[in-house]
């Protein structure tokens, strides 16, 4: 999937370390808690979080009503790319790296997945089937925190998801001045799918940098199915989960019913809605059949 405009850089995993000449950094005991390999988070990772600081400290100073714990305004790093594609793993692991790196900040991880519509909503307009399509989200509401999030330091209030209740909670979540803000979704490039003229901001114009990620779609298919069959079996302990319904089904018989969906829902809106997008990323990290990342793309200035 290496169909990027012209103005993007590739560069192998491997070579990515060396020509980003930063020094290596100390991550102590937490590289045993990250799913990636040191090696990884040598070639990969630590160049990007270094990437991170550098763009943050370039940031223009705020005004003193606007600024986070750290004195600045917050940083937006978006992370996205298809369901089950490793968003969620990427964004933790660049959290703790940071935190490790500059232990003073304060890192918050937030997914979209919060502002979609409850499944009631989703039912009363007849969309359950596309739910995670561009209409089932409540864009004006990410929009909005977001410009509340860069212009003001009061305390924010978000909605929260459940993945095993697969539906909207009734709880809320107090996002406080972070300094950095992990924004991931599958929308972070997306316009709003109601807005009448083009003129409306976009999720795109308050992120200070965003990472693509990009896999070979059997191989997200694959993950997703596998994601899938596992909550599943964690369903067979808890009637309250939504894939308690699955929970009679034999392992075959549940496997088909994730590549249904998966071609009834989350593949049509990979390739119509997702990636046809990735040209509006900063940096494009491509993903092994193991989940390692060996190329990267960045957009040049």
């Amino acid at each position: 999937m290496d169909d990027l405009s012209g103005n993007f850089k590739f560069i192998m995993r491997q070579d990515w370390g060396h020509e980003s000449d930063v020094t290596s950094g100390y991550y102590g005991s937490i590289l045993d808690e990250l799913p990636q390999t040191t090696e990884e988070i040598q070639q990969v990772y630590h160049p990007l979080v270094q990437k991170i600081l550098l763009l943050m400290r370039k940031q223009p100073q705020p005004a003193p009503s606007n600024r986070g714990q750290s004195g600045a305004l917050p940083f937006i790093l978006g992370i996205t790319g298809g369901v089950s594609v490793g968003k969620s793993s990427v964004a933790n692991t660049l959290k703790e790296l940071l935190l490790a790196q500059e232990r003073e900040l304060s890192v918050e991880v937030l997914s979209t997945d919060g502002f979609l519509f409850t499944n009631q909503k989703l039912l009363e307009l007849g969309i359950m089937h596309r739910k995670g399509f561009p209409e089932s989200f409540d864009y004006s509401g990410i929009v909005h925190f977001l410009i509340s999030l860069k212009t003001s330091s009061k305390k924010q209030s978000v909605p929260t998801y459940s993945h095993t209740t697969y539906d909207v909670t009734g709880d809320k979540r107090i996002i406080e001045n972070p300094d950095v803000l992990i924004l991931e979704g599958l929308n972070l490039l997306q316009s709003d799918p109601a807005a009448i003229n083009r003129e409306n901001p976009a999720i795109r114009d308050f992120l200070d940098m965003c990472i693509y990620l990009s896999a070979d779609e059997q191989d997200i298919e694959d993950w997703y199915v596998s994601r899938f069959l596992n909550l599943c079996d964690k369903a067979k302990q808890n009637k309250n989960s939504f894939f308690n319904r699955y929970s009679q089904l034999s392992e075959e018989e549940a496997r088909e019913e994730a590549k249904m969906i998966w071609n009834l829902i989350n593949s049509p809106n990979l390739k119509e809605n997702i990636a046809p997008l990735k040209n509006l990323a900063d940096v494009v990290l491509f993903k092994a059949k193991d989940h390692s990342i060996w190329k990267l793309a960045f957009k040049e200035d």
